[in-house]
């Protein structure tokens, strides 16, 4: 059976030899089945080729170390820190360039300097306009404040140019490849992942929350006038429980919005737990205590008190036309002079009625902390009185209250439809919708007074606001709203802020009612 097939004749002759060109390397022949000189496994290794390939691998490794001399020059030369690579220095970042357009303005940039300084960073701030922008508006021309810290020694330094991008800002991440990231939320992004401690955003437990939220800013900036008061009840859901969007710090969603808020002039019909929050905001950020509203009446102040020089201008007129001889018979014979002077005594009520103008600030010095003091004392009341850091919401003074007994409590100066005044006070925990507080209490429409007048009749500004204010009010030209639990003896004690933001002082509720039994407010419980 063996014998029976056919023999084939072998296809490849293993044996031959190939002609291998000098220019290759030499490699061995593995499928020799004999050994052929000068090819395959005999064949020695030649000391020349392993010289060649050294001398080859110390020119590279040359080469890039003039490479590594040369990108360090260079890296001298923009200011970045020279360390490797591998490591992360968040302390110390790159130049960071922001294009913003004059007419939408990234107010978040404030917000920005603002957290970066007060963490201890060093912030090195410059502001260049470009030549296509003619002139910058007033709100922009001193934007960011202007650092002695020298760029050189700066762990940030922030560039921002003002050129015409339309709404959404860019920023710069790499000059050379020219890579940009646009929009503000994107940028804010951005921070939070170069400063993660101080601007909080992917550590948040809602971070999909946030990101909603962020992207509901944006949708803000581009949406329809009508379509603006939906997505803003949308973002302020959370402000009932929490004193910021995110929680109880300030996150990039904050930021974002304070931002829309103030490119957009919005901040004029906010709803209560908007207004409350966007004024926490402006004062932690940009040190204000007020809105543009108060601005406006502001002017109206100034107008008013210009409005007698007007007045006597106007008599002075009307008593030139009575001297004049055609008029006087006029007058005199239609007889209607007294009427209109009746009129002309019955005009300033009804304006002022619908001006509603505050009352007369108190006569005299309104108290202070230690003048508080004094009248607790002279008045038999017994206090205990803890000094802590400036604070501007409950949430931040609460770390200070711990060991504090009794009911920690929240003050709000509030003013309905008629421009009637309240202050209103409630324990810091319960929920407070000012809807059903003016139900309850009669009043139309309450909203947030304004801190002007607050601070001619009370004698405080926003963030010390406090029960113990009602002792300024001589004239009762404010109605104090209470919720009941801080006058039944649900609480032992009360806490209140002594005229200031920087202490917090204890009575008993027992005393709670006596002062106001000495003040002589309306009280409104809730």
């Amino acid at each position: 059976m063996a014998h029976s097939m056919y023999a084939l004749k072998p296809v490849f002759d293993l044996d031959a030899k190939v002609d291998v060109p000098s220019c290759m390397y030499s490699l061995p022949v593995i499928q020799s089945s004999t050994p052929i000189d000068g090819i395959g496994m005999t064949k020695a290794t030649c000391p020349i080729s392993v010289e060649a390939l050294e001398a080859r691998q110390d020119a590279i490794l040359a080469r890039l170390g003039q490479l590594k001399t040369q990108v360090a020059a260079y890296k001298q030369s923009l200011g970045l820190p020279d360390t490797p690579a591998s490591t992360v220095n968040v302390a110390k970042t790159a130049d960071i360039v922001i294009r913003c357009s004059p007419s939408f303005p990234a107010f978040s940039l404030k917000g920005i300097y603002s957290l970066l300084t007060g963490s201890g960073l060093t912030v090195h701030t410059s502001c260049h306009t470009h030549c296509t922008v003619s002139s910058l508006p007033p709100n922009v021309q001193s934007f960011l404040p202007v650092t002695e810290v020298p760029r050189s020694s700066a762990q940030v330094r922030m560039t921002l140019i003002w050129t015409e991008v339309g709404k959404d800002c860019e920023l710069m991440v790499s000059p050379l490849t020219q890579s940009v990231i646009k929009g503000e939320t994107n940028i804010l992004r951005y921070f939070s992942r170069l400063f993660p401690t101080i601007f909080p955003y992917e550590t948040l437990p809602n971070l999909n929350a946030v990101d909603s939220m962020l992207d509901n800013v944006s949708t803000l900036l581009w949406a329809a006038p009508r379509e603006r008061q939906p997505i803003m009840r949308s973002l302020a859901v959370n402000l009932a429980k929490t004193a910021y969007l995110a929680g109880a710090g300030i996150s990039v969603a904050d930021l974002a919005l304070y931002s829309a808020i103030r490119q957009l002039g919005l901040d004029k019909d906010l709803q209560p737990e908007l207004m409350r929050w966007y004024l926490t905001m402006a004062k932690q950020l940009e040190g204000k205590s007020s809105r543009n509203r108060n601005r406006n009446s502001s002017m109206r102040k100034s107008m008013s008190s210009s409005s007698p020089k007007k007045a006597d201008s106007n008599n002075k007129k009307s008593s030139e036309r009575e001297k004049s001889p055609r008029k006087e018979p006029a007058s005199a014979k239609k007889g209607k002079s007294p009427m209109k002077e009746v009129k002309i005594e019955k005009n300033p009520p009804k304006k002022s009625g619908k001006e509603n103008s505050p009352p007369p600030a108190n006569s005299g010095n309104l108290m202070g902390k230690e003048q508080l003091f004094e009248y607790f004392t002279k008045n038999g009341i017994k206090y205990n009185n803890l000094d802590h850091p400036e604070v501007f919401t409950v949430e931040a003074m609460m770390p200070y209250l711990k060991n504090v007994k009794g009911a920690i409590c929240k003050n709000l100066f509030l003013k309905d439809k008629k421009k009637n005044l309240y202050l209103l006070a409630a324990v810091h925990d319960r929920e407070v919708k000012l809807n059903d507080v003016a139900k309850k209490v009669g009043a139309k429409e309450l909203r947030f007074g304004d801190e002007s007048v607050m601070l001619d009749l009370l004698g405080v500004s926003q963030g010390c606001v406090t029960a113990y204010a009602l002792a300024n009010d001589r004239n009762k030209a404010v109605k104090f709203i209470v919720d009941s639990a801080l006058l039944d003896g649900t609480h032992s004690f009360v806490n209140f802020h002594p005229m200031v933001n920087t202490a917090t002082t204890q009575i008993s509720s027992q005393d709670f009612n006596k002062f106001l039994g000495i003040t002589g407010h309306t009280v409104l419980k809730f």
